[in-house]
């Protein structure tokens, strides 16, 4: 009787045991497939996360606030350089007779188009490191509209710099190759035509925007985002790449070969005439704008490369751990309106005389006599110098 209970026992605690082990094969087995199930579904949400807005990764969610902080410094100093340097060089340019030329009113265009660009991109950006890509913070007829127009005037101006560039380098052209060929009309009423004319022409490009950006709100969060269809942006992608990337850097490329094929001819002629000085002032302008279309492509290639990536490498699906090559390139391309008036004040003496001139009678600078006494007032900053 007392064997039977023992082995009654025994049996009871090793059925107790196999389904104790049965019970923990059950767990491991129910977390896995949780675990798998869990794992689908987030990969499952993220692609269509993806398709929804071209991410599978947000950007800046993982940054750190000393990061954010970081990008947002960063922007506020590419809007000082942009808006002062910019604002000089038109005040520059108004104010001195001897630079009003139509090759300078079209600089100083490119130089106003900037500050517009500059105005609309870094409030934009810095609200998108704060709040996440897209954000917008007006909601509403008034949001909606302000979506379609900032998103259309931002994109112009870049239209306009470019258009302006060709057209700097056709008069460059004109003005080396046929330099006694007279014009039409003074540089001034020349522009008047000019300059509306440029901007008239960017328009098109981008009228599409009034009809695809819309504003969201979901949540009580706003956002400002394209609606294409599927191949529609493809589509304008190329168009815009094509015209106003690919076109004006092979007629650019073209005029300035002839520029220097022709400086280069006529040199010898030239060096010892009465011409010496224009050949002189020609080979500086040239410098001065090749220097410009450098930086200019320097800034676009990145989000060329980017825009080429997104449309037909990933098919509009961002992949993750991109999002800093993304911003890095949107970055380097809003670079290039701060960095064009400083070109100009470093490269070009006039522009870096007058640049001396209005730090001086700001008193940013200040003026000293030269220790012989007699000879005209100096600035201290050896840099804006007036040179001869």
């Amino acid at each position: 009787m007392l064997s039977g209970n023992l082995s009654k026992r025994r049996n009871d605690r090793l059925l107790s045991l196999n389904m104790t082990e049965d019970w923990k094969i059950y767990h491991i087995t129910f977390y896995c497939i949780s675990w798998v199930v869990t794992s689908n579904m987030s990969n499952f949400a993220c692609n269509n996360a993806t398709q929804l807005t071209s991410y599978c990764c947000k950007p800046f969610q993982s940054d750190t606030n000393a990061i954010k902080g970081v990008k947002i410094l960063c922007y506020c100093v590419l809007l000082l350089m942009s808006v002062i340097g910019n604002t000089l060089l038109v005040a520059i340019i108004k104010t001195n007779k001897r630079l009003q030329t139509i090759t300078n009113y079209l600089i100083a265009n490119v130089a106003a188009s900037d500050i517009i660009n500059t105005l609309l991109v870094v409030p934009r950006q810095i609200t998108e490191i704060l709040l996440g890509p897209r954000s917008w913070l007006v909601s509403g007829l008034l949001g909606s509209i302000l979506c379609k127009s900032v998103s259309f005037l931002q994109d112009i101006t870049t239209a306009v710099s470019i258009i302006s560039l060709v057209v700097i380098t056709t008069d460059r052209y004109r003005g080396i190759v046929f330099p006694f060929q007279k014009q039409l009309m003074g540089p001034a009423k020349l522009c008047k035509v000019i300059i509306p004319l440029i901007w008239i022409v960017s328009m098109p490009f981008h009228l599409v925007y009034f009809d695809i950006f819309h504003t969201e709100t979901n949540n009580g969060e706003t956002t400002c985002r394209p609606l294409w269809s599927p191949e529609s942006q493809k589509t304008s992608f190329t168009v815009i790449f094509v015209c106003l990337i690919v076109v004006p850097a092979c007629v650019i490329t073209f005029l300035y070969l002839r520029i220097i094929h022709n400086l280069k001819r006529n040199r010898a002629a030239l060096s010892q005439g009465p011409l010496r000085k224009r050949l002189k002032e020609d080979v500086k302008v040239v410098r001065n704008i090749i220097a410009i279309l450098v930086v200019f492509v320097a800034c676009m290639t990145p989000i060329s490369i980017y825009g080429m990536l997104v449309m037909f490498v990933w098919d509009k699906k961002v992949p993750c751990g991109i999002e800093n090559y993304g911003f890095a390139a949107h970055f380097i391309l809003y670079t290039n309106a701060s960095v064009n008036p400083w070109i100009y004040f470093v490269l070009n003496d006039k522009y870096r005389r007058c640049f001396g001139n209005i730090l001086r009678k700001l008193h940013i600078v200040r003026k000293e006599k030269k220790s012989g006494g007699g000879s005209p007032l100096a600035l201290e900053m050896s840099g804006f110098r007036p040179t001869a």
